[in-house]
């Protein structure tokens, strides 16, 4: 085995924003499932002065709640029963954005140029609106662009709230050590059922470069078993077909009993598995190694590998190569600090100006054939969003390491040319 070299890091970024329209422009279809929806946006300098003055309790409680998570720099989600809370924060003049993880990701990738299909439920026009024109979505006809979508009425799917928080900048007395968001739901959504994805995936999925399922953590009680036992048949038919990687993101979940029977559901369904570190200290509390916590979930899981990424360094324990492992955490750290710096999603073609480097973990480890990978990511104290940055980080990740085209691979865009 050649030897691991640390890389020069500001010089490993700037190779890795080379490549990445190049491999976007190589890459096979990639399937994004199941989670769209539409979030509204403010900041916690808004939210709370609001929530804190409502005569509501819920409402009270969850302002507490929220410079709670600021003052402790914890983002994540929230799930909150109050209807008082839900009528004052959507008076705010919050802008409207495109949420969750899979559809998160599929704008990163078609905005690099990349193939991707996305479960789509709600296709009304102000969803449809907030995609990325170049994102497959299936109907009756076969493929066709978002951008030629014929809209439909409205699914009723109230919008999430993103709460963003700023590090220094101070909200009743409290300031923030971190910058991040907080997501809060009034409802649980329950994942994307769309058919015609289902359907057309498993016909694709021999064929496509990768798949990324997401959106378990927003599933209603009473939906739990029989929305798992679904998406354990998509994953099973996706990896049947020989598709891989098949990526499951983790999520903040509400109710940590529903992340067991995730778990219990999908184990042995998926090759690899991401989450953030604050997911993974609360599903493995403690002190161990990042790198040895990573190993334990792949063992127990069955992974091939699983991920973890933070605000400054991103790690990853692998069966596979180490080297094509690196290039996909550069990727996935290289766009999400770009959306940072931006505030958008973007395509990068440098690091962002004033970036810091900063790695707490070795860059390299080997251990009974499996790989500990980490690279520091480019880390801004002050974005200027933090919206969909670990989506984005899945969505480079995926890209590197799915499955390329060959001389003769057919593009699947080309069969979106006829619209529905």
């Amino acid at each position: 085995m050649r030897p691991f070299v640390e890389p020069d890091w500001p010089q490993a970024y700037l190779e890795s924003a080379a490549r990445l329209t190049r491999v976007a422009a190589k890459s096979r279809l990639i399937l994004c499932g199941c989670c769209a929806c539409i979030d509204r946006l403010v900041t916690l300098n808004e939210a709370v002065p609001v929530l804190l003055a409502a005569r509501a309790p819920g409402a009270i409680r969850l302002g507490h709640e929220l410079l709670r998570r600021a003052e402790a720099g914890i983002g994540g989600e929230i799930l909150s029963h109050s209807a008082e809370a839900l009528t004052l924060l959507e008076r705010l003049d919050g802008r409207r954005g495109l949420g969750g993880t899979a559809a998160q990701a599929a704008y990163a990738l078609a905005q690099l140029g990349a193939p991707v299909l996305l479960a789509l439920q709600d296709r009304t026009a102000e969803q449809i609106a907030l995609l990325h024109p170049d994102i497959l979505i299936a109907t009756e006809d076969g493929l066709a662009c978002a951008s030629a979508l014929k809209p439909l009425r409205a699914s009723g799917k109230a919008p999430h709230l993103i709460v963003e928080y700023v590090q220094g900048r101070a909200v009743a007395g409290i300031v923030p050590p971190r910058s991040t968001r907080v997501i809060v739901r009034f409802a649980d959504d329950g994942m994307d059922r769309d058919p015609l994805f289902i359907s057309g995936s498993r016909h694709l999925a021999r064929e496509a470069a990768c798949g990324i399922l997401a959106g378990f953590n927003a599933i209603p009680p009473h939906a739990l078993n029989a929305t798992l036992a679904e998406a354990a048949d998509i994953a099973a038919r996706w990896l049947s077909a020989g598709l891989a990687p098949i990526h499951v993101e983790l999520g903040d979940f509400p109710n940590l009993s529903d992340r067991q029977a995730v778990f219990a559901a999908l184990t042995g369904r998926f090759t690899s598995l991401g989450m953030n570190h604050n997911e993974l200290l609360s599903l493995l509390p403690g002190n161990a190694p990042v790198r040895a916590k990573a190993r334990y979930l792949a063992e127990t899981l069955g992974a091939e590998r699983v991920s973890i990424h933070a605000d400054d360094w991103a790690l990853s324990v692998t069966h596979g190569d180490p080297w094509r492992e690196q290039q996909a955490l550069l990727a996935g750290c290289l766009l999400a600090a770009s959306r940072a710096a931006h505030g958008r999603p973007t395509v990068p073609d440098s690091v962002p100006a004033g970036a810091r480097f900063y790695l707490p973990h070795p860059a390299f480890a080997e251990e009974d054939g499996w790989y500990a990978v980490s690279c520091p990511a480019p880390f801004l104290p002050r974005p200027a969003s933090t919206i969909g940055l670990g989506d984005t980080f899945v969505a480079g990740t995926m890209l590197m390491l799915g499955r390329a085209r060959d001389e003769h691979g057919s593009d699947p865009r080309r069969a979106s040319d006829n619209s529905a």
